[in-house]
């Protein structure tokens, strides 16, 4: 009888226990969730991604282009020459950063501003499709003043504002959208416009957790000269744990904003595109 009344008594206690934990389960909804990792770097290829590096964190990349690759071994299809983009970011906040860079095409330097407005969640209750990101950059020509006509400081300066529209479909296709404004003080000829708008499309597809393919192209929105090239990259990323090596091929020699977008020069019909690779290493502060 003791048994048996100490078998119900313990049931009871369970039983109600379970329906105590429901009841509290049912009163406060499961919150959803910010999606991780939607490219694994903050650049695609050469088109800055929805990514920022973490807070409290310093990340360096180098943006390395060989030389053309139409001279073939001549000069080992572009390896005899480089240009390079330094570019330091530091994390103020998991959704605010901002970095510096220096490009030794054009020598220019760069300063920026990213901020993540919006982040896509995912799970239980009310989520969100995309992530939004506003990417502000300034430019400054540091080339001699008789390599720029009617030289002044305000002449050197370019800006420009992106809109960085990006969603993670799955565990291995991501893809966004980026609507750009650029502006130049100073234009080459005097019926050029001094504002270009275009759009930037980048993705990538995940082939392993550590590999994946990635691409971007613009697209100028607006009317351009006969010799101008939309700026594409095609590369890959490889995870290694302490950084995210990206081997690259594209058509723009400058890594920086704006070079890849408005002053990409290379062909795939005349063999003018470049070899490269961004690194980037992070380090905590």
């Amino acid at each position: 009888m003791i048994r048996l009344f100490l078998f119900l008594f313990f049931s009871a206690i369970k039983i109600f226990s379970q329906d105590e934990l429901l009841d509290l389960l049912n009163e406060e909804p499961i919150e959803p969730l910010p999606v991780q990792a939607t490219f694994k770097a903050t650049r695609i290829v050469n088109s800055q991604s929805v990514e920022l590096p973490r807070s409290k964190m310093l990340e360096f990349m180098v943006q390395h282009r060989f030389g053309t690759v139409e001279n073939g071994f001549y000069d080992l299809f572009g390896l005899d020459e480089a240009a390079v983009h330094y570019d330091l970011k530091y994390g103020l906040h998991e959704r605010l950063a901002f970095g510096l860079g220096r490009s030794s095409w054009q020598k220019t330097y760069d300063v920026m501003i990213k901020a993540k407005l919006i982040r896509q969640t995912e799970g239980q209750g009310k989520t969100f499709p995309i992530t939004v990101v506003i990417f502000s950059n300034m430019g400054i020509n540091a080339l001699r003043k008789d390599a720029i006509v009617k030289d002044n400081f305000a002449n050197r300066i370019r800006y420009l504002q992106q809109l960085i529209v990006g969603r993670k479909f799955n565990e291995s296709v991501s893809l966004q959208v980026v609507p750009t404004w650029s502006h130049k003080n100073l234009v080459p000829a005097h019926e050029d416009e001094h504002d270009l708008f275009s759009a930037v499309l980048g993705g990538r597809i995940m082939v392993t957790r550590r590999f994946s393919i990635n691409a971007d192209i613009s697209f100028p929105l607006g009317d351009r000269p006969d010799s101008f090239k939309n700026g594409w990259g095609l590369g890959c990323d490889i995870e290694t744990g302490g950084h995210v090596f990206q081997l690259l091929l594209t058509n723009a020699r400058g890594g920086y904003e704006g070079a890849y977008i408005e002053d990409a020069s290379g062909s795939l019909s005349t063999g003018e595109i470049f070899l490269g690779f961004n690194i980037t290493r992070v380090f905590s502060i």
